[in-house]
């Protein structure tokens, strides 16, 4: 099964992503839900303004959630070779060794925008990489799923107790980690933000492991160029302290500049679990 699976995913990327749009709009279509959710998301944020405007960007909204879909099956599938070669350009890649110390490491910051699966593997081929994540309850996903993100110089680690820990050492050791900063942590492990002036609960373990270690703190965005296109990994430097606040602010402005590449089916405005 796992196999068959592989052989799938090892399609083209052009081929994989026009399945993903085709997924995509098959979701819009027959997925009230999910089509719901991304209509209400994308109309709260004012990006666009008339009703033409915000069905053309919820439309594409949908077929982008599926290229991800697709495309991280064929990343967790995919070489180191291959990783490269659908990285087609890096900005900012400086930020790396300007900001990086043997007792500090860094703190990246990866959004629910674009492909946040090639980020880390990318990086994860040059250089050590901690990258919190969620366990799926499904086992078999679960297991694809950390199989997948456990290749070169990356490992996931769970979002629990210990795979706090685990960060943190990192960070002490000059490593650098990774976390989906829009990700709605349990209450108690965060704070009410505003999120495209609407109510989010935010996590404050950003702010908390800078102020333990002083570990700079990089944005990336790995940006979809096109269908089968690749990839471009961007950077971007975060100044000050990273209050939950002033953190939601610099994930808008990102999601301002590929509206269309966000999971605006993701639940970022739901209440935490106690």
């Amino acid at each position: 099964m796992t196999l068959a699976i592989k052989l799938f995913f090892s399609l083209p990327l052009a081929l994989i992503h026009l399945l993903g749009c085709l997924l995509g709009l098959l979701m819009y279509l027959f997925d009230y839900k999910f089509r719901d959710r991304i209509i209400k998301n994308i109309q709260r944020t004012n990006i666009k303004k008339t009703d033409v405007e915000i069905k053309k960007l919820v439309i594409s909204n949908s077929m982008h959630i599926g290229m991800t879909l697709m495309e991280s099956f064929s990343i967790w599938f995919a070489s180191s070779k291959k990783i490269d070669s659908w990285v087609k350009k890096t900005s900012n890649w400086s930020l790396i060794n300007k900001k990086q110390s043997k007792d500090k490491g860094v703190i990246f910051l990866t959004p629910h925008l674009g492909s946040f699966e090639i980020t880390a593997q990318y990086y994860g081929a040059r250089h050590p990489i901690k990258v919190m994540y969620k366990p799926s309850k499904n086992k078999w996903l679960d297991n694809i799923i950390f199989k997948g993100r456990s290749k070169n110089l990356v490992s996931p680690v769970s979002i629990e107790l210990s795979g706090m820990k685990q960060i943190l050492q990192a960070l002490k050791k000059g490593e650098a980690v990774g976390i989906l900063p829009d990700q709605v942590p349990p209450e108690g492990h965060g704070e009410w933000s505003s999120f495209f002036n609407q109510k989010v609960y935010t996590m404050t373990l950003i702010q908390k492991l800078h102020k333990l270690t002083g570990a700079p703190i990089i944005f990336a965005f790995g940006k979809r160029e096109g269908i089968g296109k690749g990839f471009s990994v961007n950077l971007y430097e975060f100044k000050g302290d990273p209050t939950p606040k002033k953190i939601d602010q610099f994930i808008e402005e990102l999601v301002k500049s590929s509206p269309e590449q966000y999971l605006w089916n993701y639940r970022r405005y739901k209440l935490p679990k106690l």
